[in-house]
């Protein structure tokens, strides 16, 4: 779906940007465009009404971070128009509702927007404090026995990558399906949870083939040992751990590190973290389309290689 954004002049030297559609790594840039465009022209104090925003993702929330630090480097403000619970848990879970100010409606953010003292009152994004850097993890299973032992190596493998849950939503029941929000221990440190990620994916792949694991450091391999044994008795499975995807259909296993592009597609088509087999079919393709851009003049030779468990 494709982003629509109409700016408004209001009195009081307020400037209201409605935003429609989906709010992603695809379409965040326009809105990034529109907020820099008006900063730049002088227009300090802000309204982003959200009403009419069906998907939100980090890359739209940084978007908004990014905002709403351009605004106060002139005194201005920010404020938000919101009353979609679905969009509001998202604020809240990541800890920006202490950041941002949040309104329901239009007239209630430009009274918001017009009260100087009210948006110097909230403190700065701080990005050990809030969590719109943070990323999704998921795990689905398609019986809910052994759940816990599956979430407990997935935290190990959290653990060994410097990584945590951040947040985890109550979980659905009868399959048993689970969502977290992830992030660094220590966001400030290196490596970065995209080249953490770059290690799992790695570290799973070579697991999932058994093959020696010299480059792996041992605590990782063995978290990443635990979560594949944690999956033996489980017919079908999903896990994702940031850009990581491991997906298992009886003794198929395939991993594969999403690019930005996969992982905007993946968080447009939820349905596809419940349904194993669908999933499966996305990574194969996915893995014959890379091999096909590799070596185009033998694409017609190559189909995706699952891995197969012992």
């Amino acid at each position: 779906m494709e982003l629509g954004l109409t700016n408004t002049t209001l009195p009081g030297g307020i400037t209201l940007i409605e935003v429609t559609g989906e709010l992603d790594v695809y379409t965040a840039p326009l809105l990034r465009n529109r907020l820099t465009d008006a900063v730049n022209d002088g227009e300090h104090r802000l309204i982003v009404d959200l009403t009419g925003v069906e998907f939100l993702d980090s890359t739209g929330l940084g978007v908004l971070v990014g905002g709403l630090k351009r605004v106060r480097a002139h005194d201005g403000a920010l404020v938000l128009v919101c009353s979609a619970e679905r969009i509001l848990k998202i604020f809240r879970v990541t800890g920006l509702t202490r950041v941002f100010q949040i309104e329901p409606d239009v007239v209630s953010a430009r009274a918001r927007c017009a009260d100087r003292t009210a948006s110097l009152a909230r403190p700065e994004p701080d990005v050990e404090s809030v969590g719109w850097h943070w990323v999704p993890g998921r795990i689905y299973l398609s019986e809910e026995q052994g759940h816990r032992d599956v979430q407990a190596a997935a935290e190990r493998v959290l653990e060994a990558f410097g990584l945590e849950f951040g947040h985890a939503f109550t979980p659905e029941i009868g399959s048993w399906f689970g969502e977290f929000l992830i992030r660094l221990k220590n966001s400030g440190a290196l490596p970065t949870k995209e080249e953490q990620f770059l290690k799992l994916s790695r570290a799973l792949e070579l697991r999932v083939l058994d093959r020696q694991q010299a480059e792996v450091d041992a605590a990782q391999g063995a978290a990443v040992a635990g979560l594949i044994q944690s999956l033996k008795d489980t017919p079908r499975a999903v896990v994702q751990i940031g850009s990581v995807l491991l997906v298992k259909v009886d003794e198929v296993i395939v991993v594969r590190n999403l690019t930005q592009v996969e992982l905007a597609h993946w968080e447009r088509n939820p349905a596809l973290f419940r349904d194993p087999a669908a999933a499966l079919l996305e990574l194969q393709q996915a893995t014959s389309d890379d091999a096909a851009a590799l070596h185009p003049d033998k694409s017609h030779e190559r189909t995706a290689s699952p891995h197969r468990t012992a």
